[in-house]
């Protein structure tokens, strides 16, 4: 990303998560209200302008990735609070609407987000824009991944390593270098038990076939356009290797099949995921 420019892909990651909340049959995979708010006004005339474009199978399948993995990870956290965790970290925050939404288990836990200073920066102004109030025990931390330490930013917020937290760490660890993504996994791996990480990765090209690898070129050229490379891609069974090296007891895997029949069964919307970006969840 550009230094001074705000994150391209956060914004079309909101705007696709608000076409969902307007196009896509009910039950939503993702009850996201607020997206719509933060990319007012116009949001509407734009999404009449993409219409044709929004059904066809690429923007199906991108925004099929991008609610999938908020509401798993949604899950995932009301999951662990449950289980007693009270923090709540989002890296890579973007305009992740989770801690503002009404209802929402954030909103009773220290939740922090944590993003890039011009994102952020620019997020914040679209809230005030948008009047949505931030309330007490949200924090916004600015934190570069590539050069700051996530630590110590957190701790000057009031992060406390002490207790455990749950981490949600979507659409960031292929634009980051691998040793960059292994510092953040590590620096969970450290935390009390039952602290919790959940994030999506690019699969190798070797997991892919040749029409899902003929599709990812698509994709890597456009996020180059726009100045934001991916850097980092995995196999699922590598990774996992690596995070119980690293520390975490619990490994789960969700994989594109899983996610079918988890949140796609039986729409006949058209949306659908496929094999190329995959999530896991581990826990200390």
């Amino acid at each position: 990303m550009e230094a001074g420019k705000y994150s391209y892909m956060a914004e079309g990651s909101a705007y696709l998560r608000a076409v969902h909340m307007a196009m896509d049959d009910e039950p939503k995979i993702l009850d996201d209200p607020l997206a719509v708010k933060l990319l007012e006004p116009g949001f509407a005339d734009r999404m009449e302008a993409d219409r044709e474009r929004l059904v066809k199978t690429g923007l199906l399948k991108a925004r099929s990735l991008l609610v999938m993995r908020s509401r798993f990870a949604e899950d995932e956290l009301a999951a662990a609070i449950e289980n007693g965790v009270a923090q709540y970290v989002i890296l890579g925050a973007g305009l992740d609407t989770s801690p503002y939404r009404s209802g929402h288990p954030a909103q009773k836990i220290e939740t922090f987000e944590v993003d890039h200073p011009d994102t952020q920066q620019w997020k914040l102004e679209k809230l005030r824009a948008a009047e949505i109030r931030i309330r007490e025990n949200l924090h916004h931390v600015a934190v570069d991944f590539e050069t700051d330490s996530l630590a110590n930013r957190l701790a000057a917020s009031g992060f406390d390593s002490n207790e455990p937290a749950y981490f949600s760490w979507l659409g960031v660890t292929y634009y980051l270098e691998r040793e960059s993504v292994l510092d953040i996994f590590r620096f969970v791996a450290r935390l009390p038990s039952p602290s919790q990480i959940v994030f999506d990765f690019v699969v190798s090209e070797a997991e892919l076939g040749r029409t899902e690898t003929e599709a990812m070129k698509v994709i890597t050229n456009l996020v180059e356009k726009y100045g934001e490379p991916w850097l980092s891609r995995f196999g699922p069974q590598e990774l996992t290797r690596t995070l119980e090296e690293i520390g975490f007891s619990k490994i789960f895997h969700l994989s594109e099949k899983l996610a079918a029949r988890r949140y796609f069964d039986d729409r006949a919307d058209g949306l659908h995921i496929d094999i190329s970006t995959q999530m896991i969840s581990a826990t200390v």
